[in-house]
């Protein structure tokens, strides 16, 4: 049987990846993979249009997206974009540019297909909690959080216009409090809707740099060891602790952190998030990952095999 080779494309609002892949009998195989920073959604909070620099740098890493296809002679392809080209007045504008530049097709998928992609990616994990839970990714410019049921289906899920990168802006334009004050709103509002329809202590699936990154100084590691840190277990205290840790620390020892460095100020606003969600939901435990949209549309393409 020939080997099929597929490939996924993820326009996040921060990074733009891509990961290529061939069918094997036992699941696939990477062939390449790689991610580049963009910040495709920085600024987008002050006048809903791309900045020219980061649409520039988008475009550039999908050209050589596009070469690499060719490179690796790809049968089929998912490229997708996210809040960043939600948010955008005229995201047509940058799909047109980037079809005409690189030839690429661009889904620019809801919230929701974001949640379900998310959450087949993480499908292995669901099956092994085996009992109501909540998947939550804290990306550039949105956070998603995800509700599944011990038939391991997604029931419910929210987002949230509030992200890593654009939290600052949000706060620049509307204050620091208005901001607190929404988030926590929008958390409490989300457990009062669900909590009758879910376990009290709640096991989690945190998708997202901010879990990762915390899970890489909880466990003192000098770099991103992505087999000590997948599906590593953190309980409320040690995600406190570490977050605590994270708090106290001034900027420039922060710089200094292994996993963190010039990123300090993206952990600071996923913590801000993070803080908000587990006081107003009763998270027990973590599992962490680096599972994510790409991963999701791997297994979508399993079904071709």
């Amino acid at each position: 049987m020939k080997k099929l080779v597929f490939a996924a494309i993820d326009i996040g609002s921060y990074n733009c990846r891509l990961t290529i892949f061939e069918t094997q009998d036992d699941g696939f195989k990477i062939l390449h993979t790689f991610s580049n920073g963009t910040n495709l959604i920085k600024n987008l909070s002050f006048n809903n249009e791309f900045n020219e620099k980061n649409t520039k740098k988008t475009l550039d890493c999908l050209i050589k997206f596009s070469k690499k296809l060719v490179q690796y002679k790809v049968d089929n392809y998912r490229c997708i974009a996210t809040e960043a080209c939600r948010q955008v007045i005229n995201p047509n504008y940058f799909v047109n540019l980037a079809r005409e530049k690189t030839g690429l097709k661009i889904e620019i998928i809801s919230s929701y297909e974001e949640a379900q992609l998310s959450f087949k990616s993480c499908s292995d994990y669901v099956e092994k909690i085996g009992r109501k839970g909540i998947l939550f990714d804290i990306g550039g410019g949105s956070t998603e959080c995800s509700f599944f049921n011990d038939d391991i289906n997604l029931f419910n899920t929210k987002s949230i216009s509030y992200g890593v990168i654009n939290l600052s802006e949000k706060k620049e334009l509307f204050g620091k409090e208005i901001v607190n004050n929404e988030l926590n709103s929008h958390f409490t509002n989300i457990w009062n809707e669900i909590k009758s329809k879910i376990d009290i202590d709640i096991i989690s699936i945190g998708s997202c740099s901010t879990i990762t990154t915390l899970c890489a100084i909880h466990l003192n590691l000098k770099s991103f060891d992505s087999k000590r840190i997948e599906k590593f277990e953190m309980d409320n205290e040690q995600l406190q602790e570490v977050i605590n840790y994270i708090k106290s620390e001034p900027i420039e020892e922060l710089k200094k952190i292994p996993c963190v460095g010039s990123k300090y100020k993206l952990l600071l606003n996923g913590i801000i998030i993070l803080e908000s969600m587990l006081k107003a939901i009763p998270i027990k435990k973590v599992i962490v990952t680096f599972k994510g949209l790409r991963d999701g549309i791997m297994k979508e393409f399993e079904s071709l095999k």
